[in-house]
């Protein structure tokens, strides 16, 4: 298999990764488990040399492949923590001065440096003990969730090393939309969608002093790896050394004793006994039904008409029994279901896939009748080996909500008018189990007014218990919520699960936990005027002012996927490229199969020189439209630019089988035959 010829990434950190993975798995030293992946030398020498870069692209395919078997946040946050230990020895003075805190932060942008070529950073002083760190992507690269997770592992490794005691770590802004694993130990208030990645070190410590050792091999052996560090700048008094093996090694052991206490709970929760000959096989089947849940269940959900969506999802084992989904009904209805299927692991993960393709098949005008249906095939198909409760809700255009309950926990709805919280109404047999609980779904209706919020939950979140026993129950969920009254959906919905996790701290999860909270935005008419100012110069082919009504409506509604799009469209037209293809990226991720998104994608990474991504969006927006020529078009020009002509001719003949009077195939033939032969 050929490398990558661009190196941008140390591979220090899958090194990290794939040791434990292979811990993990019994795994002989060193046999590639990721053959599809990389060849058995690139395997090798990740492992053997310290030294050894790739490209971002592998070490993305390598964690994405070793997340499916492993929770790789906790592996990733150590890590980072290592990678700060181990190299703080060469950021230290050539003397034998001594450095504080402060001046070893000031260093790190060198280590940085010699971890990675996508990325560097600005470190900026905001007080004597409160230091902000900004990491800043090169245009061609992309943040990546576990970044989060390892760079502020880094900055926990500052900690270690300097004995701090009081000191907080958190992320304040990121590139990304979200965090693919609980982010409340990253930061309680982080601003996602942003501009730039930030994160802030805050300490209250008298921290210690640092310095390379003068100790000769014979007082301690690995003499490079041994540092002293001192209370005073210039005297010895309390004096102290400080191997980094030591630390790394005591550091490693701790890890290694969580993850395998925590393994050791779920194996036995999730497998019984007499199946464990069969856990290599039985994994492999989680891991699949991990993967296909993975796709079935959205990770954000747009904002849609001047509503906004936040969920909190919290699965007791690999694959959940619950599941949530949205489902648009063309331009004028929204429907949102959560489910909770009965059983766990594989059986379940087959249920919320069957779930998903009926409520899909099934877009009646009623709650009540989609549940009629559902049940009937439920019934079909799964024969009463298995069921689910639900409640699903059909939000209209003039913000009137019609919703139904199978056997579900009833929704809850906050009016920003009174600041009360009440439980609504509604009952119904769950789905697959009866053949006549139909007779049981009946339609309710309520109507949102801007402010209001509706919250859809599985019983996992009401009925789990402390430690002493005690349920968290309905009454808490409504203090909470009421508590909320002036937070956002996002807001909300977080702090109710962060209560949620300290109040069940010290006990194990029994049951998987959904909250799926809306919220018709309090700013709705300032969106829809901004919102309309913008249309109305991006019609003028103003495209600057079309733009910054875009920028003020999208920090309003930040997921509104009509106005991500006009927004990168009008950035695109203005020449802002580099901001257009990360707002048209993220409007891409919800996959709206938009041929447009893809076009100006394409054309954005042509002005900005990165051919292949160019091509590759604009084959994309062929794909979903081939009636719209421009995209051959365009492709043809990227050919004739990188001097392809056999690509160029290639197309052109495609433009011709398809539209031969098309007026643009004559000029391109000229173009075409003023190249050189490829072969010269």
């Amino acid at each position: 298999m050929p490398l990558h010829s661009a190196r941008e990434i140390s591979s220090k950190r899958v090194s990290g990764l794939i040791q434990v993975f292979e811990r993990e798995y019994n795994l002989s030293n060193h046999t590639n488990p990721f053959p599809e992946i990389l060849d058995d030398i690139t395997y090798s020498r990740i492992l053997k040399d310290p030294n050894y870069w790739i490209s971002q692209s592998l070490e993305d395919k390598i964690i994405q492949q070793i997340s499916h078997s492993l929770d790789i946040s906790g592996i990733l946050y150590h890590v980072g923590t290592e990678a700060l230990i181990t190299n703080a020895y060469d950021l230290l003075p050539l003397d034998d001065s001594r450095i504080d805190l402060v001046e070893m932060i000031h260093r790190l942008p060198i280590l940085i440096g010699r971890l990675t070529r996508a990325v560097y950073l600005n470190v900026k002083p905001i007080s004597d003990k409160h230091i902000k760190f900004v990491f800043i992507y090169l245009p061609e690269y992309q943040e990546k969730w576990y970044d989060a997770v390892f760079f502020q592992g880094m900055l926990n490794g500052l900690a270690v090393l300097f004995e701090l005691k009081e000191f907080k770590i958190r992320m304040t802004k990121t590139k990304l939309f979200g965090i693919h694993v609980s982010h409340k130990e990253l930061g309680d208030e982080i601003e996602f969608g942003s501009d730039s990645n930030e994160y802030e070190l805050e300490w209250n410590d008298d921290v210690l002093y640092l310095s390379r050792s003068h100790l000769t091999k014979e007082n301690v052996s690995s003499r490079h790896r041994v540092m002293v560090t001192s209370r005073s700048e210039t005297e010895l008094e309390e004096m102290a050394i400080v191997d980094v093996r030591d630390v790394v090694g005591k550091s490693r052991e701790l890890a290694i004793e969580n993850r395998d206490l925590e393994a050791a709970v779920e194996v036995l929760k999730s497998f019984k006994q007499e199946l464990e000959k069969k856990q290599l096989s039985m994994a492999k089947d989680l891991r699949l039904a991990k993967n296909i849940q993975k796709g079935l269940i959205p990770e954000i959900i747009p904002d849609w008409n001047g509503i906004q969506f936040w969920t909190g999802f919290s699965p007791m084992q690999e694959v959940s029994g619950d599941y949530y989904d949205y489902f648009p009904y063309h331009s004028d209805k929204l429907g949102v279901a959560v489910c909770d299927v009965s059983g766990h692991g594989v059986p379940a993960a087959f249920i919320t896939a069957l779930s998903k393709m009926l409520f899909s098949n099934f877009k009646k005008p009623k709650p009540s009748e989609t549940f009629k249906l559902i049940n009937r095939e439920l019934l079909d198909l799964v024969k009463q080996q298995g069921y689910t409760t639900c409640v699903y809700l059909l939000i209209h255009s003039d913000y009137k909500v019609v919703y139904s309950i199978a056997g579900h926990p009833r929704p809850i709805l906050f009016r920003h008018r009174t600041g009360k919280a009440e439980v609504c109404e509604g009952d119904g047999t769950f789905l697959g189990m009866f053949p006549d609980a139909g007779d049981t779904y009946r339609d309710l209706h309520i109507q949102l007014e801007p402010g209001d919020k509706l919250f859809l939950y599985t019983d996992g979140l009401t009925e789990a218990e402390n430690d002493h026993g005690h349920a968290f129950g309905e009454s808490k969920l409504l203090q909470l919520i009421e508590e909320c009254a002036k937070n956002s959906i996002q807001e909300t919905v977080e702090f109710i699960m962060n209560h949620h996790r300290e109040f069940t701290m010290g006990t194990d999860p029994m049951d998987d936990i959904t909250l799926l909270g809306l919220q018709l935005s309090p700013k709705l008419e300032d969106f829809n005027r901004i919102k309309l100012e913008g249309d109305h110069a991006y019609q003028k082919k103003e495209y600057q002012t079309a733009a910054i009504s875009y920028e003020k409506a999208h920090q309003i509604l930040p997921r509104e996927l009509n106005t991500q799009l006009s927004y990168g469209k009008a950035l695109a037209y203005s020449g802002n490229f580099e901001k257009a293809i990360t707002m048209l990226e993220s409007y891409n991720k919800f996959k709206t199969n938009h041929f447009k998104s893809h076009a100006i994608l394409g054309y954005c990474y042509y002005q900005m020189e990165q051919y292949e991504k160019a091509e590759l969006e604009w084959k994309k927006a062929y794909s979903i439209n081939d009636s719209n020529l421009s995209n051959l078009y365009n492709l043809a020009q990227l050919y004739r630019k990188l001097n392809q002509k056999q690509k160029m001719k290639d197309i052109i003949d495609k433009m011709k089988h398809i539209e031969a009077s098309y007026l643009h195939i004559l000029p391109l033939e000229k173009k075409w035959e003023s190249l050189p032969d490829e072969s010269n």
